[in-house]
């Protein structure tokens, strides 16, 4: 057995709205963004704290760099201890390992270091001078003690 609703009626197709508050157009407040009628969340506000921190990190390496080019471009050049001691050896006609200079040379007018030199069991000290410079290269006198 079937049953079947009656038809609406002729004037009213669906029931009546109930009455909408005062102020508001038939049927309540306007429809909002969204599905349902509710508004969009507000979005999360994320923390800057990363962003500020890799701000702050990109500026430090960026310093260093900038001091880094600078002691390099305006910097004395510098002749290492076993470059002196090389010269000494080749000079004197000695081993480079019986000479012995305790630090590098400044590559500045005036500068010097003192040396030892060992031959035939004999210890002598060298005096090595900077006598000038050139760009990166450091003229120097070896004057024995």
């Amino acid at each position: 057995m079937t049953q079947y609703a009656p038809p609406p009626s002729a004037g009213m197709p669906h029931p009546p709205m109930p009455p909408a508050p005062t102020g508001m157009p038939h049927g309540g407040p306007p429809p909002v963004q969204g599905y349902g009628g509710y508004p969009p969340q507000p979005p999360v506000r994320k923390s800057s704290a990363g962003r500020v921190v890799g701000i702050l990190a990109g500026v430090f390496v960026a310093v260093i760099g900038a001091i880094f080019v600078l002691v390099m471009a305006f910097g004395a050049p510098v002749v290492s201890a076993d470059q002196v001691e090389e010269q000494i050896a080749q000079q004197y006609g000695v081993a480079p390992e019986q000479v012995s200079c305790p630090s590098s040379l400044e590559g500045e007018v005036g500068a010097q270091i003192t040396c030892t030199g060992t031959d035939a069991g004999q210890t002598t000290t060298l005096l090595v001078r900077v006598t000038g410079v050139q760009g990166d290269t450091v003229n120097f006198d070896i004057i024995p003690q």
